[in-house]
């Protein structure tokens, strides 16, 4: 077992806390150093490449967006891939490393920083939440069973998804759009972020023999740092593209985007939109999933009753259902999984003007405002405004 830094979760709270403290503090003083040493786990950062300007959240538009398998060694790819300027600029800083290791620049027998093979890439979003929410499923099975919910039409289910939501929000968020936000996750689906490794996450140790403490990897970070890459303080061997970098603006604008706004507006697109649009279905297809036949017994008679849950089709859920219903059902779910102070008045308040701006103006414009007000992490636990505000009541305490 290391001394100073944890090979794994399965050692001591006290040891996990003092390890992990020691790993982190000497990581921030390196990142004093190097400004493309970022820690992803801080505040707002951690939103990077899930939200654009307005914190609505975002993902990679596979339709309008170029893929590209980025390169494995000097003839092969393989079945890692990013946005295209992003392998682009990946596909330079391994030329450059592949220079300098021949040149003698850096140590060639590295294991990782010499030649920087790519090991994972872009994961798409819609699988991963697919995947999530089965898992969600599971859960809300179990909270039914033990809360003994009967479930006998979508009213019931509606509620019951509200109250579920309530009790597990904001860990677990039940829509796509807080799904994105939230830390189920991975940096991995955002289209611009590497990893040249696949070591374990929670072994620091190995994190500071492998990569840290390799006498190339001040070379690697000021590497990446000269081609448009962040480097995940938490994951040495991962990197993220840095939009806002003059070099990573230069691979970009090869493929048509001419600063950061043009690619967040144009490789990615807003959640909300398309998850919206299927919503209804969303919310039929987890009706039939968590409802099911129960038994009562009648007060007259004393024999056992099977109960069955109403069936419906989608076309039948549409017409009992119209637009402004769901509109209600996705702000009270969203307002539910961000942490927020607003009062149940405030809410009403705002679903109301929602409902209201969708029919004056159209529903695409109603949803933006929504997001945009609903999606906002000032004063929120974990913000930066919050931390600072924290640091300061400390430091007058």
């Amino acid at each position: 077992m290391s001394t100073f830094y944890k090979e794994s979760n399965f050692e001591s709270t006290q040891d996990l806390y003092d390890k992990s403290r020691i790993y982190n503090l000497e990581l921030l003083q390196l990142a004093q150093r190097y400004s493309c040493l970022v820690d992803f786990n801080l505040a707002e950062k951690f939103l990077y490449g899930r939200v654009n300007r307005n914190y609505v959240s975002i993902e990679p538009n596979e339709f309008m967006t170029q893929f590209e398998s980025l390169r494995q060694s000097d003839s092969t790819t393989g079945r890692v891939k990013v946005m295209s300027f992003v392998a682009l600029a990946f596909n330079s800083l391994y030329r450059h490393f592949e220079r300098s290791a021949q040149t003698g620049k850096i140590r060639k027998s590295d294991p990782y920083l010499s030649t920087l093979k790519p090991f994972e890439g872009y994961q798409n979003s819609e699988v991963a939440y697919s995947n999530y929410l089965s898992n969600l499923i599971s859960a809300m099975l179990t909270v039914k069973d033990v809360n003994n919910a009967k479930i006998t039409n979508f009213d019931n289910f509606i509620k019951f998804l509200k109250d579920f939501s309530t009790s597990v929000a904001p860990t677990l968020p039940i829509t796509k759009t807080g799904f994105i936000r939230s830390r189920y996750n991975s940096v991995m689906n955002n289209g611009i972020s590497i990893e040249i490794s696949d070591l374990v996450y929670e072994n620091d140790n190995q994190k500071v023999v492998d990569f840290i403490g390799s006498p190339n990897f001040e070379y690697y970070l000021n590497a990446c740092n000269s081609f448009g890459f962040m480097v995940d303080m938490n994951a040495p061997w991962r990197i993220v593209a840095d939009l806002d970098s003059i070099a990573m603006q230069d691979f970009a604008s090869r493929f048509g985007y001419r600063n950061t706004d043009a690619v967040i507006n144009s490789a990615y697109k807003k959640v909300h939109t398309g998850y919206f649009r299927n919503l209804p279905s969303q919310l039929l297809n987890l009706y039939n999933q968590i409802s099911s036949d129960f038994i009562e017994i009648d007060d007259c008679t004393g024999k056992a009753i099977i109960t069955s849950p109403r069936q419906y089709t989608l076309e039948q859920i549409n017409n009992l259902y119209n637009q402004n219903y769901f509109i209600k059902v996705y702000c009270i779910l969203r307002f539910i999984e961000e942490e927020n102070k607003h009062s149940i008045a405030k809410q009403d308040l705002i679903i109301t003007d929602t409902v209201n701006l969708s029919t004056t103006k159209n529903l695409r414009t109603a949803l933006e405002h929504f997001e945009r007000f609903v999606s906002q992490p000032f004063d929120y636990r974990g913000s930066l405004s919050y931390l600072i505000r924290e640091q300061e009541r400390r430091e007058d305490t």
